[in-house]
């Protein structure tokens, strides 16, 4: 399995849906290659990060100065 197979393929493992041959060249790509895992654990934070977001949309203001931020970041890159 190359990386991008396996980064195709963290979606169903998480959710089990892997099965057969598929499921052990993930694994055993996933058990060594230091990218995928590294790729897997920014994955793994972005979705809690999400998950924490508070259900309730964000206000009129809040979404502006969202906006405003961002686009004053530019340059600081």
């Amino acid at each position: 399995m190359m990386c991008r197979d396996a980064a195709d393929a963290m979606t169903d493992a998480d959710e089990g849906a892997l099965t057969g041959w598929r499921r052990v060249t993930y694994r055993m790509h996933m058990a060594i290659c230091p990218f995928c895992q590294a790729h897997k654990q920014q994955l793994d934070t972005t979705v809690a990060a999400l998950r924490a977001l508070p259900k309730e949309p964000a206000s009129d203001d809040a979404r502006e100065r969202a906006l405003a931020a961002f686009r004053n970041r530019k340059g600081t890159l």
